[in-house]
């Protein structure tokens, strides 16, 4: 277990730093802080390592608003490449570990994030990915047309996007060639991947792989949320 949160916090860690080498800003968003204390924090409590001096100063959110903009980017920076190269030296870290984080932190979408973040650090079974990336996609096809709550899979698909904008109940776009493509996307998912992950085990599914699908799939989830639900 110990292990598995090792490579996940490394994994973490350095999406964070990659994330923050993209700007200069002296402010920056306070789930920067938060991100890195709740790593911190899981790291003393699963590791037998008290990982003293690695705590945040005080002064990198002091006299700060919370908001969107709410601390200091240069000592979190700091401290962060000093937790790194502490995992990397003492538990050999970056011996294993694959670095998912910088991609893994492009994902937009909070709940897919939350439901697949741990899976993507774990040592093998990554279908589980997949399962939980489908489920999160099929669930918001289907708050999205209520209508549809008791449906599943292919049917609930067919059911929610038509091929025609005009009878839709949800519409990617009013160009029907595009509607259809969304219509065949969302399809092919579900088909291939939502009932196999949670029909069998897909013991060949590497961590890239799972990891380019749960990218696809928050794209699907933008292109849902700005999708008009016609009832």
């Amino acid at each position: 277990m110990s292990r598995r949160v090792i490579e996940g916090s490394y994994a973490r860690l350095t999406g964070i730093r990659d994330s923050l080498v993209t700007t200069i800003d002296t402010v920056v968003s306070i789930d920067f802080h938060d991100d890195y204390m709740v790593i911190l924090s899981q790291l003393r409590e699963k590791v037998d390592d008290p990982f003293d001096g690695f705590d945040l100063p005080q002064h990198v959110t002091d006299g700060l608003d919370r908001g969107a903009y709410g601390a200091l980017r240069k000592p979190i920076d700091m401290k962060i490449r000093q937790l790194i190269s502490y995992l990397e030296k003492v538990h050999n870290a970056a011996s294993k570990i694959v670095e998912v984080g910088s991609v893994y932190n492009l994902i937009r979408d909070p709940e897919l994030k939350s439901r697949c973040a741990d899976l993507l650090s774990a040592h093998d079974h990554f279908d589980r990915v997949i399962n939980q990336a489908t489920q999160v996609l099929e669930e918001r096809v289907r708050l999205k047309t209520p209508q549809f709550k008791d449906e599943i899979g292919i049917k609930l698909v067919n059911s929610a996007v038509k091929n025609d904008p005009a009878v839709s109940p949800i519409v990617f776009s009013d160009n029907q060639n595009e509607q259809e493509g969304f219509a065949s996307i969302l399809r092919g998912i579900v088909g291939a991947f939502r009932n196999t992950s949670h029909h069998r085990f897909m013991a060949n599914v590497t961590r890239e792989q799972a990891l380019q699908i749960c990218a696809f799939i928050d794209n699907m989830l933008f292109a849902l949320d700005i999708a008009e639900a016609q009832h």
